[in-house]
């Protein structure tokens, strides 16, 4: 998870974003929106959200990190942000242990006990509603055990992956 003080209506604002797999949650004053990563070269991307009422939006980014500075380039209108926080989870229990978020299948599994794993390296694939959802690493560390197989029906919070999250001098 990350915090943000963004600029709107030269009103300062913060947000939450939180990455899991291919989908960004993004919360500003107890809303959330879910935005799915449909592409992605380089720093452009393009982005969809679903609305309530089932209907779907498109947008194309491109972004520029410099520090916590940030320029962001969103369907056609700039603007600078920076970002204020960088909260890695602080309990082993965050980082050791990784779920789905909706009902999936579990599609693939990239990881086997005992595998060494760094920050952000994809996991396990799951489907739902005809996408691919990565389960990504949010810590370095060491696989120890993996709760499911390929074909599972997985519901959201149930403990798919375990990790050894110590630092890495010490796994070895």
């Amino acid at each position: 998870m990350a915090k943000f003080k963004i600029g709107i209506n030269d009103e300062e604002v913060e947000i939450e974003v939180t990455r899991q797999g291919n989908v960004f949650r993004v919360t500003r004053d107890s809303k959330t929106a879910d935005l799915q990563l449909l592409h992605q070269d380089g720093r452009h991307f393009l982005l969809e959200q679903q609305a309530a009422d089932g209907t779907r939006q498109q947008i194309r980014a491109a972004g520029h990190a410099d520090g916590n500075k940030r320029a962001m380039w969103v369907n056609g209108r700039s603007f600078t942000y920076q970002k204020i926080e960088q909260q890695r989870r602080t309990t082993i229990d965050d980082d050791s242990t990784l779920s789905a978020t909706i009902p999936a299948i579990v599609a693939n599994i990239l990881v086997s006990e005992g595998d060494v794993v760094t920050d952000g390296d994809k996991l396990i694939l799951l489907e739902s509603m005809k996408m691919v959802i990565p389960i990504q690493a949010q810590a370095d560390g060491v696989i120890s055990s993996i709760n499911c197989a390929i074909g599972d029906s997985v519901q959201p919070g149930v403990t798919l992956i375990e990790m050894d999250t110590e630092p890495m001098e010490t796994i070895a």
